[in-house]
């Protein structure tokens, strides 16, 4: 579901790669449909040496209730900056459903279990899951004109690709921000979505994506203790 894509990351212009993240990120979106509120997501990022837990939560409003508050969590390694995730669960809230997903990366398997349910996929090259790959750019020293990634999103796994489209300014908390804007796609969808990075530190700072219920959710980053990184 691309709701699930509300989730993000860190820094370029002081050489602020995955090692040098901070050990402790906490990160606030709104979300709102033509300037309705619609709740928010927080995301909280800690690292313990080399291992690192993502926690993202809902707190939706109005029509979004429909699809009932969630947690994903995600943990895994850090190797060489590059995020290895291992686990991740996604807990829907409303319907008290818990999705684990294992990533058996010698037996090059990934295994995803609902319920009575076990679904198995082969582990494909540049997989991530959906919280770490947003912080997996931070490693990235140049934005490429195409990013691509194969996403485990709890109960599936789709593939992600995003295009360039140019340099911009927004406003984010008040300040003008210089970022790069790409579009993307789900599995080849014709339903796009559009993500903004900030140019300074790699955070993405605003999406705009589809959903299941047929609203367009803006999310724009609204709290953190590394708004003044931007």
């Amino acid at each position: 579901m691309k709701t699930k894509l509300f989730i993000f990351n860190i820094l370029l212009s002081f050489s602020f790669i995955a090692n040098a993240l901070p050990p402790d990120i906490n990160l606030i979106y709104d979300l709102s449909f033509e300037k309705q509120p619609l709740g928010f997501i927080e995301i909280n990022y800690k690292r313990t040496k080399d291992n690192y837990l993502i926690l993202a939560s809902s707190q939706f409003q109005g029509p979004l209730l429909l699809m009932g508050n969630y947690q994903i969590i995600s943990r895994g390694r850090i190797n060489k900056n590059h995020f290895i995730p291992e686990s991740v669960e996604r807990k829907n809230l409303k319907k008290n459903k818990i999705i684990s997903t294992q990533i058996d990366y010698k037996n090059n398997l990934i295994q995803i279990k609902s319920k009575n349910k076990i679904k198995e996929y082969k582990l494909q090259n540049n997989t991530q899951d959906i919280l770490s790959y947003f912080f997996e750019l931070n490693a990235v020293k140049n934005f490429p004109k195409q990013i691509d990634f194969n996403i485990l999103d709890s109960h599936d796994y789709k593939k992600y690709s995003y295009v360039m489209r140019g340099n911009e300014k927004i406003m984010i908390n008040d300040r003008l921000i210089d970022v790069i804007k790409y579009e993307g796609r789900v599995n080849d969808e014709v339903l796009t979505h559009t993500l903004w990075i900030s140019k300074k530190n790699h955070i993405p700072v605003r999406l705009i994506t589809p959903t299941p219920i047929g609203l367009i959710i803006d999310q724009v980053l609204s709290e953190g203790n590394i708004l003044n990184l931007i």
